[in-house]
C-alpha cells in the first residue's frame, strides 16, 4: 500500500496511539519526524521502522521546546505534509484538589501546543498548496471526554472540547486550501494514559476498551476520507451519537452518576 503522505510529524510518538500511527504510516512508506520527551523510546522506534525517521525530542509543556517543533513544521527545505497532534495528558481527581501548575501544564500540552503546531503546519501547507498544488493534512487526537460532562476530569475534558472544536472549525476553513483536518475522538484505549493520569479504570468492562492499533487505523482512514471527525470503536460510535442528541441536563445527570461511581471506588479501595 502506498501512502498519500511524503513525511509526517507525529507528537507523542513514544507510546500508545501516537506510536501506532507512526508505525502504520511507516508501513505505507511515509517518512517521519517523531516527537516526544523520551528520546530513548523515540530512537528505539526509529530503529524498527523501514523509513527515514528524524528524532526530535521535545517537551510540549515547555514553550521554547514547542517553538523548535514549530520551526521544523515551517521548514520548506524538508517539508512536512502531515501533522499528527497526538501528545496529551491529564490528571484525575476533584477540581479543587488539582495542583494549579499541573493543570497549567495540561493546558500547555493539550491546548497551546495543539493550537501552535496546527497553525504552523497550516500556514506552511496552505503556502505550498498555493504555489505547488501539494496537499496537506492535520490529524488532531481529541477524546470523547470533550463531548461529555466529566466530573473529576474537568480540565482534561475541557482541553479536548477545545481540540475538537478547533479541528472541526479549521476543517471547514482549509477545505478549499488543499488541507484536510480531522479530529479523532477515542474512548477508553489501552495505552499508558490512565496510569499516568492516576485514573482508576478497574470497573470499566473489557468490551468498552479499544486497541491503540485499531484507533490508529481508523484515524488514518478518516483522514483519507477527509472526515472532519471520527469516533473510534463501535460502542463509542453508538454512545457518541446518543450523547450528541441528549440535552445538557441529561449529560450532567450522567456526569453526576459517574462521579458518585468514582467516589465509591475510591472509598472502597
Amino acid at each position: 500500500m502506498t501512502s498519500r503522505w511524503n513525511r509526517a510529524l507525529v507528537t507523542g510518538a513514544s507510546s500508545g496511539i501516537g506510536r501506532e500511527i507512526a508505525r502504520q504510516l511507516a508501513a505505507t512508506g511515509t517518512d517521519l519526524v517523531v516527537v516526544a520527551r523520551n528520546v530513548e523510546r523515540l530512537e528505539a522506534l526509529a530503529e524498527e521502522l523501514p523509513v527515514d525517521v528524524e528524532v526530535l525530542a521535545a517537551d510540549l509543556s515547555n514553550h521554547e521546546q514547542t517553538l523548535r517543533v514549530e520551526a521544523r513544521l515551517a521548514d520548506n527545505e524538508r517539508p512536512i505534509d502531515l501533522l499528527v497532534n497526538n501528545a496529551g495528558f491529564g490528571r484525575g481527581g476533584p477540581f479543587v484538589d488539582n495542583d494549579r501548575d499541573t493543570a497549567s501544564s495540561v493546558l500547555a500540552v493539550n491546548v497551546a501546543a495543539v493550537l501552535r503546531l496546527s497553525h504552523a503546519a497550516a500556514v506552511a501547507m496552505v503556502d505550498r498548496h498555493r504555489t505547488t498544488g501539494q496537499r496537506g493534512g492535520i490529524l488532531n487526537v481529541s477524546s470523547m471526554a470533550g463531548d461529555l460532562v466529566s466530573p473529576n476530569s474537568a480540565v482534561y475534558a475541557a482541553t479536548k472540547a477545545f481540540v475538537t472544536s478547533l479541528s472541526e472549525s479549521i476543517h471547514q476553513e482549509l477545505a478549499g486550501e488543499g488541507v484536510v483536518v480531522t479530529a479523532v475522538l477515542p474512548g477508553f484505549t489501552h495505552t499508558e494514559f490512565q496510569e499516568r493520569a492516576d485514573v482508576d479504570v478497574s470497573d470499566i468492562p473489557a468490551w468498552a476498551w479499544n486497541d491503540a492499533a485499531d484507533v490508529a487505523a481508523q484515524s488514518l482512514a478518516a483522514l483519507d476520507k477527509t472526515q472532519p471527525r471520527v469516533v473510534t470503536g463501535q460502542i463509542n460510535k453508538v454512545w457518541g451519537a446518543i450523547s450528541r442528541t441528549l440535552p445538557t441536563a441529561a449529560l450532567r445527570a450522567a456526569g453526576r452518576v459517574a462521579m458518585k461511581r468514582q467516589l465509591a471506588n475510591a472509598e472502597s479501595a
